[in-house]
């Protein structure tokens, strides 16, 4: 089958081999029937609905970017959407704390990854990720944090720390001995010993 889709008219035949040993088949088309578009009174309905959902999107669009102008030099976001004349969903205040998105189990909301890219009264305009529109984001005010008030945390980063700053010890300490003692590897009885501990060998 993939041979003979694989052919034109004028290509000579095909020898192929049958699976499971079956011998082989010769392949040549007979007659090939170009792929055509639906008709039109089938499709119709699919059609218009992809032609009206993509107007939206663009209008859509062209709002979104008219408030975000407006909003980036320096309007109030619900002036710009009220002057913007569409009718549109309610403002939403978000408020988070960069903690939130680094100790997040799940996808972290685009609109809160785009929260913490941005400096004070700056804004930005994203497709929702279910392709219901677009919507903005504008930082009002970044209060900075008090890693004080986070006592786990800190004693968590301080362990991890000090893991780490043992384990280069460790490696240096190791490293220093062999440059002083002069140190070389015996392959020969490596390999014995590893074969000794996985009882393999005599």
């Amino acid at each position: 089958m993939k041979s003979g889709f694989d052919l034109e008219t004028n290509d000579p035949p095909e020898i192929v081999s049958l699976p499971n040993d079956q011998g082989s088949a010769v392949v040549s088309p007979g007659q090939i029937v170009r792929a055509a578009p639906a008709p039109l009174q089938q499709v119709h309905d699919q059609v218009a609905n992809d032609w009206i959902n993509s107007k939206a999107a663009d209008r859509a669009r062209a709002v979104a970017s008219q408030i975000e102008a407006k909003v980036e030099h320096g309007m109030p976001l619900a002036q710009a959407v009220k002057e913007s004349g569409v009718a549109l969903p309610p403002l939403q205040p978000i408020a988070a704390r960069r903690l939130q998105i680094a100790m997040a189990q799940g996808p972290v909301p685009r609109a809160l990854k785009i929260l913490f890219t941005l400096g004070p009264g700056k804004s930005q305009m994203a497709p929702d990720a279910q392709g219901r529109g677009y919507f903005i984001v504008k930082v009002n005010k970044i209060t900075p944090g008090n890693a004080l008030m986070q006592p786990a945390l800190i004693g968590r980063l301080q362990n991890d720390l000090q893991d780490g700053i043992a384990q280069d010890y460790a490696q240096e300490f190791l490293a220093a001995m062999r440059k002083e003692l002069g140190s070389k590897r015996n392959e020969s009885a490596i390999q014995a010993l590893k074969k000794r501990l996985s009882g393999s060998g005599g």
